[in-house]
């Protein structure tokens, strides 16, 4: 597992060791990289944290404020427009290589969320937990695209009620700086907590007895908070993904037809140049 310590002269200096180039997105697709991966099942936390600290010059970051949220935008209407898709890590992986084509940074979180509706709206608190009773599940996954912390565009796959819906975004991009704390209900279900509780295991042990690498991912990546409309919502990563094939391969999803791939070279491409 990732050390919280690590810093960007390190995973540079660890990468280049490797003979792992870092000039373009998606590096971890480099055969190197994937030896690495093969031996280290944690290793692509490496990719995302040099994600995370790598310099970013100020033109760079303008060019990302205009065309993320514009892709987002995107991937959102077509994802409504399909009608059948759920929230997991294929789907956003395609938005993903979608950015890396742009040459912009990113990287997928797969991790829990947790949604504090107003006072006024008299909603209970909803969650979306990743560690039940029959272990890991998908429960959320959104995208890092520095400067953005959050840019989620499969928040509306989860079931919402038409008045929960009156007090959230339709999708996220989010600079969330806001580190926050990521408390043990935010990441166990309800459920769990109660089992564990009931069989004395100490509240501090929780994550040691399910889970101990979760609790030491968190304290590497960090849980943020978003407002959405007037929500606050808690994105709080437990773990990261990266798509295993090209993006000329992933063909699984289709847009009225189009490959997310065709998608780009049609429509976003061209969207895009003038940037």
């Amino acid at each position: 597992m990732i050390k919280n310590s690590i810093t960007y002269p390190d995973l540079l200096e660890d990468f280049t060791n490797r003979n792992i180039p870092v000039d373009v997105p998606g590096f971890y697709d480099h055969p190197n990289f994937i030896q690495v991966e093969e031996k280290n099942a944690s290793y692509l936390s490496n990719y995302a944290k040099f994600v995370d600290y790598r310099p970013r010059e100020q033109t760079y970051d303008e060019y990302v404020k205009d065309v993320v949220p514009m892709i987002a935008k995107i991937f959102h209407k077509k994802i409504i427009e399909h009608g059948s898709l759920k929230v997991d890590t294929s789907l956003v992986g395609l938005i993903s290589k979608t950015l890396e084509k742009m040459n912009i940074w990113n990287y997928v979180v797969k991790g829990s969320m947790t949604l504090d509706f107003p006072v006024e709206s008299q909603i209970d608190k909803r969650h979306f937990w990743s560690l039940d009773y029959d272990g890991f599940k998908t429960a959320h996954v959104w995208l890092v695209v520095p400067p953005f912390y959050v840019v989620d565009v499969a928040f509306l796959l989860h079931p919402f009620s038409v008045t929960e819906l009156k007090y959230v975004a339709p999708f996220v991009c989010a600079d969330a700086n806001q580190v926050i704390k990521a408390e043990i209900e935010d990441v166990i279900s309800e459920g769990y907590c109660s089992h564990l509780q009931k069989i004395n295991v100490p509240r501090s042990d929780y994550f040691a007895v399910i889970s101990p690498q979760t609790e030491k991912f968190i304290n590497v990546f960090p849980a943020r908070g978003v407002l959405s409309s007037s929500t606050k919502i808690k994105y709080i990563p437990v773990s990261v993904s990266a798509p295993d094939v090209s993006f000329e391969q992933m063909t699984t999803i289709r847009f009225q037809g189009q490959t997310a791939f065709e998608l780009y070279e049609n429509v976003i491409k061209g969207l895009v140049e003038k940037y």
